[in-house]
């Protein structure tokens, strides 16, 4: 496992950089991640290139032993581009063309930027193409963040009805598709059907979901251009990859990891404020490139950020934690946010391993002991035997239609998820078109959208052998996110002996018998054929009795959206008892390890210890 450090030499006089490249050297540090929102810097006016300054950051670390992440700038281009060129921004839904100041202010569709994004890559790659310090490109950086990947302009919209056309074929197919005859919405041609601006109420869940998958298929083709150019260049072995947040869901964050197969996240735990949910966006992350991918941390929290509603105090001994949460959920390299922390503009307040006067952070000799502590195992990669579905289209369909305010895809996946890791469960985030014939246990909740092919990777994993967990909201809708015409779970009915009848809203305190549980929120109800109910519904409702889980040979549905309810139902399959929600355990090798979060301890060859600062 590697680690390493986010740095700015652009930020900073020239006169600092070997003394840091020579202290991030010497407490472990062998990555630098430079360049990503360097434009101005590199170009300060059009072709006018100034890039020995990077030449000598260059040739500072390598003298140091350090290897190189460089960014491609686009995601923050300069001022003076904006100007000259100001159909490279996007536009909102209220039809207002975005200012420069900020970032991410740019359309992924817009030719002019396309062009403009290639050109300065070219420049990058005809200098530092074969630079030997180099090791990785990061291809621009979260795409999709600060709700930035959908766009409302004329060539967003060009493009939107050129993409339904490719899509459907004709006019009627997409009405046929649609049902768009409710609301006499009937389209007369590809052009009428407009991005979703705002209207009277809301906009049809079809057209909203089509928008969603455009734009998310925008800012791919966006970074395809890059992951092409740069391979086209670079010596084999060099990696390509991009950043995600791994709180944002707009772009889809797995196409993007296969792009290359290394896939890269920005982890800031601080974000969701719950370890199991940091646990889970590790996992998305780390499988996201394919069962056979790999995974870094881009950028890592390393103290108090800016950003959250409270930017709490980071206590002694947690970022220690998150860098063994990383290692044991099976991360090649965890490169930490930031270096120094910054005198000026947005991020004043978003600490560093070192102060604003050079001064080391308590994080500082925290990562220096990580590292030499995580040096000294041999962890094995993970073997799930978990896999939990998820599709960016569920998360999108579940966003548009949630069916109560408040309710996401994501609340739904951590239910089964958090039940699976308090078991002790490796668990993998996965596709549901990945081969799941390895996997003992395959839970999938919320897979709202049925599709022959998700029917078919389940039908196999069952014939494999796996034992496979149907959810709430699971093959509801169809492609188009219309409402399936046949009994649910669709195409699952005949094989699981029970349909679901009613898809519920809950609002009364419904529990799970045997457990005494709560069933949640979103609650689905059964009639059953011939399947074994395995749970009921109690509390004093109309449910009461109903049954809450089913199941007929290796194919279960539990109806319920509740994580208790959730770890007692594979607890009583698996054999396996819960730990508290704070604790994770890993099995690896002829080892298990463990992370108490409360208590910020690792479980490190027994011992329980916990960082001591010095």
């Amino acid at each position: 496992m590697q680690f390493g450090v986010c740095y700015y030499p652009e930020q900073w006089p020239e006169h600092r950089w070997d003394t840091d490249a020579q202290l991030m050297a010497e407490m472990g540090l062998g990555l630098v991640r430079v360049g990503e929102f360097a434009w101005s810097s590199y170009e300060p006016a059009r072709n006018q290139f100034t890039f020995e300054w990077l030449d000598r950051v260059l040739e500072t670390f390598a003298q140091h032993g350090l290897r190189v992440v460089l960014g491609t700038p686009t995601a923050t281009p300069p001022v003076w581009l904006a100007r000259e060129r100001p159909d490279i921004l996007s536009v909102g839904p209220d039809g207002r063309r975005r200012a420069y100041g900020s970032r991410r202010h740019t359309c992924t569709t817009s030719a002019a930027y396309r062009q403009e994004a290639t050109r300065i890559v070219a420049e990058l790659l005809q200098r530092y193409g074969h630079h030997p310090a180099i090791m990785a490109w990061q291809v621009d950086n979260e795409m999709g963040n600060h709700d930035s990947a959908r766009c409302w302009c004329d060539e967003c919209q060009t493009a939107f009805s050129a993409w339904l056309a490719a899509r459907f074929g004709s006019i009627d197919a997409l009405n046929d598709a649609w049902g768009t005859a409710f609301w006499s919405m009937t389209y007369p041609d590809f052009e009428a059907v407009r991005l979703p601006v705002p209207t009277m109420t809301s906009h049809h869940p079809a057209l909203r979901l089509a928008h969603a998958k455009f734009a998310s298929d925008q800012s791919i083709a966006f970074l395809r251009l890059q992951f092409a150019q740069i391979r086209a260049v670079v010596p084999e072995g060099v990696a390509i990859t991009t950043n995600f947040y791994s709180e944002d869901t707009a772009v889809d964050q797995r196409a993007a990891a296969r792009l290359s197969g290394l896939a890269a996240m920005d982890n800031y735990p601080q974000g969701p404020q719950d370890p199991m949910t940091t646990a889970y966006h590790l996992d998305l992350t780390r499988w996201a490139g394919g069962l056979d991918g790999s995974a870094w941390i881009m950028e890592q929290q390393a103290g108090p950020i800016n950003w959250t509603e409270k930017n709490p105090q980071v206590p002694d001994g947690q970022v220690r934690v998150w860098a063994w949460q990383a290692a044991l959920h099976g991360y090649d390299a965890v490169l930490f946010f930031r270096w120094r922390a910054s005198r000026f503009a947005q991020e004043m307040y978003h600490s560093g391993l070192l102060r604003h006067d050079g001064s080391p952070t308590g994080a500082f000799a925290e990562i220096r002991a990580a590292i030499a502590e995580i040096a000294t195992v041999d962890l094995d990669a993970p073997k799930p035997s978990v896999a939990l579905l998820q599709s960016y289209k569920d998360v999108w369909a579940i966003e548009i239609n949630p069916h109560r305010a408040g309710l996401t895809h994501r609340s739904m996946q951590l239910d089964a998820y958090v039940a699976a890791r308090r078991l002790g469960l490796d668990v993998a985030v996965v596709d549901s078109m990945d081969d799941l014939s390895d996997f003992e246990w395959v839970l999938a909740p919320a897979l709202h959208i049925t599709t022959p092919e998700r029917i078919s990777a389940l039908t196999k994993a069952l014939d494999a052998g796996a034992n496979v967990v149907l959810g709430p909201r699971a093959m509801v809708m169809n492609r188009e996110n219309a409402w399936s015409d046949v009994a649910l779970p669709a195409g699952m009915t005949d094989l699981l002996g029970a349909r679901v009848v009613e898809t519920l809203s809950q609002t009364a305190d419904v529990r799970v018998d045997p457990w005494g549980t709560k069933a949640g929120v979103w609650t689905d109800v059964f009639e059953v054929d011939d399947a074994e109910v395995i749970a009921t519904y109690s509390g004093g409702t109309y449910l009461d009795g109903r049954p809450a889980a089913v199941r007929r040979a290796n194919l279960y549905y539990a109806g319920f959206s509740n994580v208790a309810s959730w770890t007692r139902l594979l607890a009583g399959l698996t054999g396996r008892e819960p730990r508290p929600r704070h604790v994770e355990t890993f099995a690896r090798g002829d080892r298990v390890y463990s992370i108490d979060h409360k208590a910020l301890t690792v479980d490190i060859h027994g011992v329980d210890a916990a960082f001591e600062a010095p």
